[in-house]
């Protein structure tokens, strides 16, 4: 058992593994956020573009081969599934290029992966049927190194433990049925065989694993705003990009709000910045927790965030608003509520052709609702909504940037 319990911390740590959720995140994809999502796909697509690309080619081409040591008959068979397995090769490597999507991803690689063995399982079948010797009996055997070089292959691709065995299965059936023996000579070749094939499964576990937590890591560094653990302004801007296309496909609305907090500088004049950076953290929670599950709450900068509404018509911006105004985003160390100046955009209702236009609009709509008396928001035809403690929380924190400016003063 202790053996057992050293192996396993040990395997953890040449995985990068130190608590359950990381475990978790490698074993299957729930937990992943869209960016790492994203990032998968567009990886993995990519790579099976580039193998479908080269099998597309090479495949064909090993006819030459067939052609010089094996029988004709045999060379013409073999040809026609050499050809059509080039050709459902540059579909899947045409279809690769498509945008990213994580099951479109998935989709193909089974594609690129049931091709080969197929191609096996019929070509061993037209062996099997010829007397073969010497050469031929080689380039023969050449043939049941496929589902070994498709299986290594998956050392390639940054996948879950679950999607691992899914792919990794029916390769194994595969390599399981053509090794069944006939007689019992053949018994220690089968072994040696289903041996063989799970040794480099195995590796190919490990490394595509290792992999994929490699991923996560610099993802996750890359995605996440280290202070408050919201999506930062680069990841941001690619689910922007994202949810505005998704938009314009479907028809469907798409809202964003812009929002500031309010007499934030004052927090870090007057109470230093450790006291501002608590006060961003308790904002960011609290968006967090009030926005819809499929929202994305951004930290745009500084004390600005932007929080991507998927499907919401400007009524429904409004009613996530108001849920953010009565949950409120915190305290000022002075005690008084924190609030925030918001301006709202809509892709139909505003009639905008990107999303840098909506986030124009929202900002400018933003910066009105600050000139207006800050502690609300600004939303499309001139909708206002306002926060609950507008006055006692402007009050309370012009009163501190006042004093704040006569302290300065003398």
């Amino acid at each position: 058992m202790k053996y057992l319990t050293a192996m396993y911390i040990s395997l953890s740590e040449s995985l990068g593994i130190y608590t359950p959720d990381q475990l978790y995140e490698l074993f299957t994809n729930k937990q992943h956020s869209m960016p790492i999502s994203r990032h998968r796909a567009a990886i993995m697509q990519s790579r099976v573009f580039f193998f479908c690309a080269i099998f597309a080619v090479l495949v064909p081409t090993w006819s030459l081969i067939d052609l010089l040591f094996l029988p004709s008959p045999l060379w013409a068979e073999l040809l026609v599934i050499r050809i059509l397995s080039a050709i459902a090769f540059i579909f899947l490597a045409w279809q690769a290029r498509k945008e990213p999507d994580l099951n479109r991803a998935r989709w193909l690689l089974a594609g690129m992966l049931s091709i080969t063995p197929l191609f096996y399982l019929v070509s061993d079948h037209w062996l099997q049927a010829y007397e073969l010797s010497g050469t031929e009996q080689v380039i023969a055997e050449l043939y049941a190194l496929l589902p070994f070089v498709m299986i290594a292959g998956l050392t390639l691709f940054p996948l879950t433990l679950k999607e691992l065995l899914f792919f990794a299965t029916p390769m194994l059936a595969v390599v399981v049925l053509s090794s069944l023996p006939q007689v019992k000579s053949d018994i220690p070749q089968a072994v040696s065989t289903i041996w063989l094939f799970s040794l480099i499964l195995g590796v190919a576990i490990f490394a595509s694993l290792n992999q994929l937590r490699y991923m996560l890591s610099q993802v996750n560094r890359a995605s996440y705003d280290v202070l408050t653990g919201l999506l930062t302004r680069r990841a941001g801007i690619e689910m922007l990009d994202l949810q505005f296309r998704l938009s314009l496909m479907s028809d469907s609305p798409l809202s964003i709000l812009y929002l500031d907090l309010d007499h934030f500088k004052t927090v870090n004049d007057i109470y230093g910045h450790d006291a501002g950076d608590v006060v961003l953290r308790t904002a960011a929670q609290q968006l967090n927790d009030v926005v819809r599950k499929g929202d994305s709450v951004i930290r745009w900068g500084g004390e600005e965030f932007i929080v991507i509404l998927p499907t919401a018509a400007p009524n429904e911006a409004d009613d996530v608003i108001n849920r953010i105004m009565h949950a409120g985003l915190g305290l000022r160390p002075d005690g008084a509520p924190v609030t925030a100046s918001i301006g709202v955009a809509e892709v139909q209702a505003d009639a905008v052709n990107d999303w840098k236009t909506m986030i124009e609009l929202a900002d400018h709509r933003m910066y009105t609702a600050k000139i207006q008396g800050r502690a609300r928001s600004l939303g499309v035809n001139q909708a206002e909504l306002l926060w609950p403690v507008a006055a006692t929380s402007n009050k309370l924190a012009e009163k501190s940037v006042a004093q704040h400016e006569v302290a300065e003063e003398s």
